[in-house]
């Protein structure tokens, strides 16, 4: 049985359990989160009995106490063979990190993997009303407007401001003219002005939803595409339904649909 210690924020810790669950069901062997045994409690996979409460305390205990090993497995480079058979022989055992990728069983289990992580009916049920209070359109496009940590994360590579959004979504509706776009913007940014963007865009059909991670997660992944600055929480939205995602690195970039693209293309980058 392998122990998956968690690794940074939600959508984060979806992948790295994805990844190693994939080994796992190809080995043979067991896969439990820690993290979604405990935390996150939004998933199909957290209502299954080997996690748990419980289940979160005896790995951590085991864990802290030394009395299994604890593989720490950061960039996949340093993934040795020894690892790798630890993982396959030892009884227990536990694995924390970013590192291990294994791209090929991923996608070859990625069908159980969107079930395990299929969204409970109650986080999805506000959004569904919410979605159908809203004028019919054409498209739904979702833009993820991540301020707060960004501001600082890698020196605030990916922490862009209003005009940089607002341009985006200006050249988004430009490549269909002849259609109605509703824009749905989901954000951690509590002070962000909606109206600044109906204004600069002269429509009203601009939302501004105000919802909990895990609805905000949902609402990304039943709209047509996403724009959104570089981050698991797109992308991970982006697999469920197969939905188009661009991820803002440039400020200055133009968008065009080129500039879309699916999870398969983006999911090892990040």
């Amino acid at each position: 049985m392998i122990f998956v210690k968690g690794y940074g924020q939600m959508c984060n810790n979806i992948l790295q359990y994805a990844h190693i669950y994939a080994w796992g069901r190809e080995n043979g062997k067991k896969v439990i989160s820690m993290r979604f045994s405990y935390k996150y409690q939004y998933f199909e996979l957290c209502k299954r009995s080997d996690h748990n409460w419980g289940s979160y305390l005896f790995a951590k205990s085991l864990i802290n106490t030394h009395a299994i090993k604890h593989l720490w497995l950061e960039y996949a480079h340093e993934v040795t063979p020894q690892d790798v058979e630890a993982l396959k022989k030892d009884k227990l055992i536990g694995i924390s990190g970013w590192g291990f990728r294994h791209p090929e069983l991923f996608f070859k289990y990625e069908d159980e993997i969107r079930e395990q992580f299929a969204i409970l009916s109650k986080y999805k049920l506000p959004v569904d009303k919410y979605l159908a209070s809203c004028e019919q359109s054409d498209i739904r496009l979702a833009v993820h407007i991540r301020r707060g940590d960004y501001a600082r994360f890698l020196g605030g590579k990916y922490f862009f401001d209003d005009d940089v959004y607002i341009r985006n979504i200006r050249e988004f509706m430009g490549q269909f003219h002849d259609k109605q776009v509703s824009v749905f913007i989901c954000t951690n940014d509590k002070a962000l002005d909606v109206e600044k963007y109906r204004t600069a865009l002269g429509t009203p059909h601009i939302h501004l939803f105000r919802g909990s991670e895990i609805e905000d997660l949902y609402l990304l992944s039943q709209c047509d595409y996403i724009i959104g600055a570089k981050s698991t929480f797109s992308l991970v939205a982006s697999f469920y339904r197969h939905v188009p995602l661009y991820h803002l690195e440039d400020k200055d970039a133009p968008l065009t649909l080129s500039s879309f693209r699916y999870f398969e293309d983006l999911f090892m980058g990040v």
